[in-house]
């Protein structure tokens, strides 16, 4: 079991978040995935799913490698529907919908993301927090 080095919270990175850096898209992305080995990761589904789906093969090589050396742990449990339906009523993707029922279902305390959806219209009433990647960066001084 990790130990909560620096937070004692669970912390969920958007699909975004993980493109970004691995990618070196984003500097605050990038310096968040290089220090993950500091917090409790949890890896819902759906993101491992569109990180196969958008990464070239090298970077979900890197990914899977990252997650391994980190203890960043990956959950393959089906997300029950009353969570996704209750995300989709709030005007989200489904994919964004799973992401974010993922995270209340799983009492996720922050959720990292760049997704102007999770933003603008999930920044309160759940039990997650969402940060961007940068507002991260300044909070744990990464």
């Amino acid at each position: 079991m990790m130990s909560y080095t620096v937070t004692g919270m669970r912390i969920s990175l958007d699909t975004n978040v993980w493109i970004f850096g691995l990618l070196k898209i984003q500097d605050s992305c990038r310096r968040i995935i290089i220090n993950l080995s500091k917090f409790d990761i949890i890896v819902p589904n759906q993101v491992r799913v569109e990180l196969t789906d958008n990464l070239p093969q090298s970077e979900l090589k890197e990914f899977y490698q990252l997650v391994n050396e980190s203890d960043v742990r990956l959950d393959y449990e089906q997300v029950p529907d009353v969570y996704i339906t209750m995300f989709e009523a709030k005007g989200l993707k489904k994919g964004d919908a799973i992401i974010s029922g993922f995270c209340e279902w799983q009492k996720v305390d922050k959720i990292v993301s760049d997704n102007r959806d999770f933003l603008r219209g999930l920044s309160t009433g759940h039990h997650f927090e969402v940060m961007s990647p940068q507002e991260f960066c300044e909070e744990f001084d990464l």
